[in-house]
């Protein structure tokens, strides 16, 4: 939501280029909301202090005049007046058009021109795959849809306009940034894989990096209490919640593999295993390291499922390995999964 002041501070030309673009984003976003904010008998005192283009004035006019407005509001031409004169147009074609229609919006360039834009909204139940015009993808989730100007290559930057949650392939133009705009977010990347998750009906944006390099920022840093610029490292995901204006960062761990017990060639040699043996407070991982070389049975684990992790006991050598390994598992939250080889220990779910 955004404050009446600034929009009408809006229309009397005095907005910054951040909150032109808030403003004009609210109103693509939210068309019923216009009237709330700029009822008729506030457009009654309304004076346009700079003069109209004639032509531009005439071809928006015709435009206006074909859409579904109301009988005897002067509102939607006094709208586009004070746009007109402002040296902007504010989503208007976007706003009111018919539904059978290919979704073009306008907005705003800074000479003032109408710049045509091209939605792509995903209605299915799959993923929808988009190419765009510089190579990139874009994996489109159901009730989601991008939006981006048809000059996209241009000098101006690669620049796509979310809502929803979509995956990106991003094709690399170090001299051309491609920055996916997404709520509070803006997503700035040169050539790399992400996950963008940014639903009108949730609180939390998210931002997930499968590989390469991005830097995550405010779309707008004058309007929000999150002012970091965070780059993601691959494998992190950053979470924002647009309640709080915080953001969060997982650190995901590198994928761990497993260890196996013992000595590295256990079946090169034979070891006597006495007649009885004792571990006192010893560590779990030497304990199976031990076991496996007087069994000469395979045993693996993840190093990080045994990590501070102690084992007391006497043992005789007519115990079975199994009988063992499961009275350890138990002492230590752990599973026993036997193979043909050996045996997989890991933490329990």
């Amino acid at each position: 939501m955004i404050s009446r002041e600034l929009i009408a501070k809006y229309f009397r030309n005095e907005c910054n280029d951040n909150e032109k673009k808030l403003v004009l984003e609210y109103f693509r976003d939210n068309p019923e909301e216009w009237n709330m904010y700029m009822p008729e008998e506030e457009w009654d005192n309304f004076v346009v202090n700079q003069e109209v283009d004639p032509d531009l004035s005439r071809r928006m006019f015709k435009t206006v005049s074909s859409q579904s407005f109301r009988k005897g509001r002067r509102l939607q031409i006094a709208w586009l007046a004070a746009a007109v004169s402002a040296g902007v147009i504010i989503g208007l074609l976007w706003m009111y058009r018919p539904a059978a229609r290919t979704p073009i919006v306008a907005s705003e360039t800074s000479s003032g021109s109408l710049e045509r834009m091209t939605e792509k909204k995903n209605i299915s139940n799959a993923l929808m795959r988009i190419t765009l015009a510089d190579g990139s993808e874009v994996l489109l989730s159901p009730n989601s849809s991008i939006r981006f100007a048809d000059s996209f290559l241009s000098d101006k930057g690669r620049a796509v306009y979310l809502s929803g949650q979509a995956l990106f392939k991003i094709a690399g133009d170090k001299g051309n940034p491609f920055i996916v705009y997404a709520d509070k977010l803006a997503t700035t990347v040169l050539g790399t894989s992400f996950t963008v998750q940014s639903f009108t009906e949730s609180d939390v944006i998210k931002v997930k990096l499968h590989e390469g390099k991005v830097q995550v920022s405010a779309a707008d840093p004058s309007h929000t209490a999150w002012k970091d610029k965070v780059v993601l490292l691959s494998g992190e995901e950053l979470t924002y919640s647009k309640n709080r204006m915080q953001a969060s960062i997982r650190h995901n761990a590198p994928a761990e593999h497993l260890v196996k017990a013992g000595p590295a060639n256990t079946k090169t040699y034979t070891v006597r295993r006495p007649d009885w043996y004792t571990f006192d407070a010893s560590l779990l991982s030497e304990v199976l390291d031990q076991l496996s070389s007087y069994y000469q049975v395979d045993i693996y684990y993840y190093p990080s499922d045994l990590r501070n992790k102690y084992f007391s006991g006497k043992l005789h050598k007519t115990d079975s390995l199994e009988t063992i390994l499961k009275d350890i598992a138990l002492l230590n939250q752990l599973t026993i999964e036997k193979k043909q080889d050996g045996y997989i220990i890991r933490k329990t779910d």
